[in-house]
């Protein structure tokens, strides 16, 4: 599935779309559009990317993405498991062009300039916002206006709200880029547990070593071989999540050939070792 510059279209008698996401799993599709995006994950869990960012999303992830912010959700392989999200999608012109300079306003503002970077709400904020989303999906006209304001507003007051994207990340793709790039991390998605080499990546996208890595430090920020170690690290937390293998078959079964190799880099990324994360994670 090629990425494309994404057309949004809100239902008839509404200034806004909403989307009730429900599927196996998240498609993985990496693209962008001018709206700016709330995503609330009901179900499932995987690799979020934004920007240049590549993190794992799980139950309760709720966050807000920028206009025109590159983005892919990928689910893990789980066959009887299912996908649930809701989706709310509006133009920073929503209220008219100078709605945002209104103090009133102030919070929402400064939070939907901070979006450009995407930010990732807070275990307590994203409870709140539960209730609130629910009754915006079933509103209609004004009600449904007034709840999306209500929610803005509870989501700007939130003080532990996290960027996502890197401080120095500027969107520089186009969509012919952007199709590459999706194929690149299908591809890895696909073949991470694999001894994969940049050539390997060259061949499916038919370019050279040189602009494979141009055209993955142009997109997500990252080389290939950061973005292949990030989804390897990705797949590693979700199998010390949700299994009891030892670290030595999570770093293998995660493409790791090397145990000292694995645990060096899960720690650079992570801040702390495999042992210890699955610990602080089931405690």
């Amino acid at each position: 599935m090629k990425i494309v510059f994404e057309k949004v279209v809100p239902q008839a008698g509404s200034s806004f779309a909403i989307l009730d996401k429900r599927s196996r799993r998240f498609d993985g599709r990496f693209h962008f559009h001018p709206e700016i995006e709330i995503t609330l994950i009901e179900r499932s869990s995987g690799r979020r990317v934004v920007g240049d960012s590549i993190e794992r999303f799980a139950p309760g992830d709720l966050v807000l993405l920028g206009q025109d912010l590159p983005h892919q959700y990928a689910s893990d392989p789980a066959p009887e498991s299912a996908a649930a999200a809701k989706v709310i999608q509006f133009r920073r012109e929503l209220l008219g062009e100078r709605w945002l300079e209104l103090p009133e306003f102030r919070r929402t503002s400064s939070m939907l300039r901070r979006a450009d970077r995407g930010l990732k709400f807070s275990a307590t904020t994203a409870h709140a916002a539960v209730k609130l989303i629910g009754h915006l999906f079933a509103a209609t006209e004004a009600a449904r206006l007034l709840i999306l304001l209500q929610l803005l507003d509870l989501l700007a007051r939130d003080t532990r709200a996290q960027p996502i994207a890197g401080a120095g990340y500027v969107r520089k793709i186009n969509t012919r880029e952007g199709d590459a790039i999706d194929r690149a991390l299908r591809y890895l998605d696909a073949h991470f547990a694999e001894p994969l080499t940049l050539e390997d990546v060259c061949k499916v996208l038919r370019v050279s070593p040189a602009t494979c890595n141009r055209l993955f430090r142009k997109s997500i920020g990252q080389s290939f071989k950061s973005a292949l170690i990030n989804i390897r690290i990705s797949r590693a937390c979700r199998l010390l999540l949700s299994g009891d293998d030892s670290i030595v078959d999570v770093a293998f079964s995660s493409g790791f050939t090397n145990l000292s190799n694995f645990n060096r880099r899960f720690k650079e990324l992570k801040g702390v070792s495999p042992r210890s994360y699955r610990k602080l994670t089931t405690a």
